[in-house]
């Protein structure tokens, strides 16, 4: 079955306008998409900024059940990942928790909200447009001519129903491979910074609920969310 698609020529945000309707009792499945955003909003309520020519897009799913935050983050970066792997077959990584980077230029990032079983899946995807943020790159500057954003559309889809569906029928296995496959600061000397607390150590992987394994002096620790910086220093916590 194909997704229903409900297409904006402007919102101040798919996201906030999905999560409008998955707070309806009567909420289905949908897919909302933007030709622009006025308002956008990233992770930690960091604002998106939205250029024409991009995708802006959120997905309203029904989960089998209540899924973990962590594991559930990292299959839909995943999912993202592979569908701009259509286009940029390498260099192409993910960075924790879920944005996709081109070398070191963000291409896309990833917000999501949940309301139990139920999953608000937001991406924003730098498709023809450079927004001017630093270390921001586009497809087109990296492919080297225009991508229609409505492919771009529907391989993010395509990519995101089959991992969801993985992640519910054979677990989080296969995707924690997947995303150790593609992470870039693997075995790197990294900080992460939550607010104002950061913490330095060796990236050595995920767990099983997709939180960052850091090897350190005082043995490993397990961190669930923060931003991820290579080769700074940082203090003990």
């Amino acid at each position: 079955m194909r997704d229903e698609i409900i297409r904006l020529s402007s919102t101040d945000s798919t996201h906030k306008f999905a999560l409008k309707l998955a707070e309806r009792k009567n909420r289905r499945e949908y897919i909302i998409v933007a030709d622009v955003q006025t308002n956008g909003v990233g992770r930690c309520g960091r604002r998106w900024t939205s250029v024409r020519g991009n995708l802006f897009m959120s997905a309203i799913k029904k989960l089998p059940k209540k899924e973990n935050p962590g594991r559930l983050s990292l299959t839909i970066a995943c999912a993202v990942h592979e569908a701009l792997s259509v286009y940029v077959p390498n260099d192409l990584y993910l960075h924790w928790p879920n944005d996709i980077y081109y070398k070191k230029h963000k291409l896309s990032g990833i917000l999501i909200s949940m309301a139990d079983d139920w999953a608000v899946i937001s991406a924003g995807v730098n498709v023809n447009s450079n927004p001017g943020i630093i270390n921001a790159i586009s497809l087109k500057e990296i492919c080297g001519e225009d991508i229609p954003t409505e492919k771009v559309l529907g391989n993010i889809t395509e990519k995101l129903n089959l991992r969801l569906k993985e992640l519910h029928v054979f677990g989080f296995g296969g995707i924690k491979n997947y995303w150790l496959r593609y992470i870039n600061e693997i075995n790197r000397t990294i900080t992460v910074r939550n607010g104002s607390d950061s913490i330095t150590g060796i990236l050595e992987g995920i767990d099983d609920d997709g939180r960052l394994i850091l090897e350190r002096k005082c043995g490993k620790t397990v961190i669930f969310g923060g931003d991820i910086f290579e080769n700074t220093k940082g203090s003990e916590l």
